[in-house]
Order: structure tokens, then C-alpha cells, then sequence
């Protein structure tokens, strides 16, 4: 696995936001005992903290966790999103408990460079983080692929992905129009266009998906 890494394509940090410190821990050990990434590995106790980290060093690989908990899950995709927007060079690893089929669908079309399932052996981790220093498509562990056998038919816009965020959280698209600016047939627009990308045949579809987020 070493000879993979070069110096083109190691991140310019590798920032592990896991809030159990257990798990935090090992990945943080595993990460260390590699040789050319070990000195940039750091470990960020609180979601809130990752900002002002991400915001200094862009290019960055974050390892985030993906909560089964509505509460922390929308705090983790709000991060998400906010990457996407201010910091767009930044990688995200997603790792997870929560093997529900439309969350994963979700997070992938957010475009985040890897879905690791944290049943998923270590050696498995390993090997995917690695890879995801150079990889230009999403890559999952092998239970996260199996889960994911029917895939969204490509990623979120960043301004998609802004509309399916305020839609979560329980408001039409007037006023998710008037929160973001915009036209409301744009927004109209943006909204039909996601459902399609995520396989969602309708609003009953879209208010489950947005119920698994918000835990409503």
C-alpha cells in the first residue's frame, strides 16, 4: 500500500471528526503507522471545532462520522454541505453505522470521496483511505457496495443539494425560495431534478428521506 502514495497525491491534512474517542483513537493509530501521512493526522474532538480546521487548510481529507442518530446526522450532512460550498477541495470520508439505504444514497450523492462501514475489517479502512487520496470517483467498503447496488444516477449540484437541505428540514419551496434567494420555479426545478438523482417517486419518498435527517 505504501508504494501508492505520492507526493501528489497525499492531502494536505487528514482530520479524523469520530466522537467516540475509542474508535477516534484507532483510526488515529492506524493512520500514524503509515509511513509519508503520519504527521498529518489530527484528531478533532467536536463537529463544531472541523470548521475553522477546514477552512485553514484546503485540499484536506476530513474522515467523518456519519451518526445513526436524526440529531448528530443532520449536523454531520450540514458539514457536508458546508464543504461543498466554501471549501470544495475538501475530501470527505464517510464512516459509518448507519447502513439505512436512502442515507447512503444521500450522503453518495453529496459527492463524498468514500462510504467505509465501520463493521468493515481494518485492513479494509486502510486500504480505502489510501485510496481515496487519488481516486476521481466515489469508492465504499464492500458492505456499503452491496447496499448501494442500486445507485443514484449522478451527484448533487451544490445548489441541489442546498434545496434537499432546507426540504429536510420541513419547509416548502416558497420558503426555501425566500431562505436562498431565488426564484421559486429555480428552486422547483432544483427539487425535481434531486428526487430524480436520489430515485424519489414522490413527496411521501422525499418526507421519509427527510424524517431519517431531521427525526421527525
Amino acid at each position: 500500500m505504501e508504494n501508492i502514495i505520492t507526493a501528489g497525491n497525499i492531502p494536505g491534512k487528514i482530520m479524523v471528526v469520530v466522537p467516540c474517542v475509542l474508535t477516534a483513537v484507532g483510526i488515529v493509530h492506524r493512520l500514524k503507522s503509515i509511513p509519508r501521512i503520519n504527521k498529518l493526522v489530527n484528531n478533532i474532538k467536536r463537529l463544531d471545532e472541523a470548521y475553522g480546521d477546514v477552512l485553514m487548510a484546503p485540499g484536506s481529507l476530513v474522515i467523518l462520522n456519519i451518526s445513526e442518530s436524526s440529531m448528530q446526522l443532520a449536523e454531520e450532512v450540514k458539514f457536508i454541505n458546508w464543504c461543498l460550498t466554501v471549501q470544495p477541495t475538501t475530501a470527505i470520508v464517510a464512516y459509518t453505522r448507519n447502513h439505512k439505504p436512502g442515507v447512503l444514497n444521500y450522503i453518495s450523492a453529496l459527492g463524498v470521496r468514500a462510504i467505509i462501514s465501520q463493521i468493515e475489517p481494518t485492513a479494509t479502512f486502510t486500504d480505502l483511505i489510501i485510496k481515496s487520496f487519488s481516486s476521481k470517483s466515489m469508492i465504499s467498503s464492500p458492505m456499503i457496495r452491496n447496499i448501494l447496488d442500486t445507485r443514484i444516477s449522478s451527484e448533487l449540484t451544490v445548489c441541489e443539494a442546498q434545496v434537499m437541505g432546507q426540504l429536510f428540514l420541513g419547509y416548502n419551496v416558497s420558503q426555501v425560495a425566500q431562505s436562498l434567494g431565488r426564484n421559486i420555479r429555480t428552486v422547483s426545478a432544483h427539487k425535481r431534478h434531486a428526487m430524480e438523482k436520489l430515485g424519489l417517486q414522490c413527496e411521501k419518498d422525499l418526507h421519509e428521506l427527510g424524517c431519517a435527517f431531521s427525526g421527525k
